[in-house]
């Protein structure tokens, strides 16, 4: 099975998905993050950054002081959060872009910041389509 069809617990996938927010992070850090969605002792945070090893989702360092390991997400890591979307996109909104795009943004409000970054991207993608156009005539 490759990264992009891997299968992670609810549990898993909330501390990657952190854990790839977050860039690097130590399990306390994690653990703060995590808090108010998914409360979990030192422990069993640690248990689940040791399957995510296993997967080669994230990799750990020692940190700089201290016993504290540093971790962070691995390539594999981004191309399974893809492969997650994907699957969501299909399964929820039978790959209909615009569905996706309305329920995102009705769910969570953009602020002006975001707004902005959103247009830039949606112009990027534009300039790409015209340049992929060009290329095909």
């Amino acid at each position: 099975m490759n990264s992009s069809q891997i299968k992670l617990p609810d549990a898993e996938r909330d501390v990657l998905a952190c854990l790839n927010r977050l860039g690097t992070a130590t399990v306390k850090e994690l653990q703060e993050a995590l808090r108010a969605v998914r409360p979990m002792e030192a422990a069993s945070m640690l248990t689940l950054l040791n399957r995510l090893e296993a997967k080669k989702l994230v990799s750990k360092r020692k940190a700089d002081k201290g016993k504290a390991f540093v971790f962070q997400p691995t390539k594999e890591s981004a191309r399974a959060c893809q492969g997650l979307m994907k699957d969501l996109f299909h399964r929820v909104f039978g790959g209909d872009m615009m569905s996706f795009m309305a329920s995102f943004l009705d769910t969570q409000k953009p602020s002006t910041e975001e707004i902005e970054q959103l247009q830039q991207l949606l112009d990027g993608l534009r300039r790409e389509s015209a340049d992929e156009e060009g290329i095909q005539r």
